[in-house]
C-alpha cells in the first residue's frame, strides 16, 4: 500500500496519506484478490487523477468524463480493426512459426483491449479502463518486439490509442455514467456479443477500402448504443463535443481518409454540431424578458 501512497502529489499524501492506508486495509481486510485488485487500481487512479487536475469539480475533469464514453467506443473499434490488421500475418501457411506468433500476440492483445472498452461501456470503468490501458501497453511492446525496435513508429501508431484507453481510466469517479448493465449475467452476454461480433469482423471477408473500415465503425457503433443516451447529454458545450469526437476522428482516420469526401463531411458534421450545442446553451443562459 506504501508504494500507492507514493502516487499521490505529496502534499496531499502528508495530509491524508494515513486516511488513505487505513481505507484501503480497511476494505480489504479479509477479501480475495480480485477485490484488493479492484481496490488498488480504483487508489491508482485517483491519485493520477490528483496530479492530473481531473477532479470532478474541475473543467478538465468534466471534460474527460464527457469523453470517455466516446473514447470506450473509438478504442474497441480501433483494437477490432488492428486485430484484423494482423489477421492474415496470424494465419498464412507460408510464414514459420516464430513469424507468426507475434502476429497471434499482437491479435490477443487488441482482443484484450476490445474486452476493456466493453467491459467500462458496460458500467465498470475501473476494471475496464485499465484493462484497455494494459491491452494498449502490452500491444506497444509486442509491435516493438515485432518490429526488433522501431520505437518512434510504435510510438506514433499507439500513442493515441493509449491516451484514449487513459482518458477511459481517468474518468472521475462520481461522474462516471450509471452502469447500464446491472448484473453479473448481463455483463456475461455482452462480453459473449462482444467476442462474437469482432470474431465475425475480423475474420469474415471484409474487402478492403470502404468496406474494410466496417471494422472500426461497427464496433464504434455498437460501443455507442451501450454507452446510450446519458453518453450523449453529457455534451453541454462545443469544446466537450470537439473533444469527444477527437477519439472517433483520430483512431478512425486509417479507413476514413482513404475517401475524399468522408473527411470533409465528418469534419463539418462535427462542426455544425458543436455550434448548435454552443447555440443552444446560450439560450438557455438567456434572461427571461421583463425579468
Amino acid at each position: 500500500m506504501t508504494a500507492l501512497v507514493k502516487l499521490y502529489p505529496a502534499r496531499f499524501r502528508r495530509e491524508f496519506g494515513d486516511e488513505i492506508a487505513l481505507a484501503y486495509h480497511e476494505a480489504t481486510r479479509g477479501a480475495g484478490r480480485r477485490a484488493r485488485i479492484r481496490e488498488g487500481l480504483d487508489v491508482t487512479g485517483h491519485a493520477l487523477r490528483m496530479r492530473l487536475g481531473l477532479g470532478s469539480a474541475g473543467r478538465r475533469g468534466r471534460l474527460v468524463a464527457a469523453v470517455a464514453p466516446f473514447a470506450a467506443a473509438a478504442v474497441g473499434g480501433s483494437a477490432v480493426w488492428w486485430a484484423g490488421l494482423m489477421l492474415p500475418g496470424a494465419t498464412a501457411s507460408w510464414p514459420p512459426a516464430e513469424v507468426a506468433l507475434p502476429y497471434m500476440l499482437l491479435m490477443a492483445t487488441h482482443f484484450a483491449t476490445l474486452l476493456g472498452a466493453a467491459l467500462a461501456l458496460s458500467g465498470r470503468w475501473s476494471a475496464g479502463g485499465w484493462t484497455a490501458v494494459a491491452g494498449c501497453a502490452a500491444t506497444a511492446v509486442t509491435e516493438a518486439m515485432r518490429m526488433g525496435g522501431g520505437v518512434e513508429l510504435v510510438l506514433f501508431f499507439r500513442t493515441p490509442l493509449l491516451l484514449a484507453a487513459l482518458a477511459v481510466a481517468l474518468c472521475p469517479a462520481d461522474l462516471r455514467p450509471q452502469p447500464r448493465v446491472r448484473t453479473t449475467a448481463g455483463l456475461a452476454a455482452v462480453m459473449v456479443w462482444t467476442a462474437l461480433l469482432a470474431g465475425v469482423l475480423t475474420v469474415g471477408p471484409l474487402p478492403d477500402g470502404s468496406f474494410g473500415g466496417l471494422r472500426f465503425a461497427v464496433p464504434a457503433a455498437a460501443g455507442l448504443a451501450l454507452a446510450g443516451r446519458p453518453a450523449f447529454a453529457g455534451l453541454r458545450t462545443a469544446p466537450a463535443v470537439l473533444l469527444a469526437a477527437l477519439p472517433l476522428l483520430v483512431l478512425g482516420a486509417p479507413f476514413w481518409t482513404r475517401d475524399p469526401y468522408t473527411g470533409p463531411l465528418a469534419v463539418v458534421l462535427l462542426l455544425v454540431a458543436a455550434a448548435a450545442v454552443s447555440l443552444r446553451r446560450r439560450r438557455g443562459r438567456r434572461p427571461l424578458d421583463g425579468v
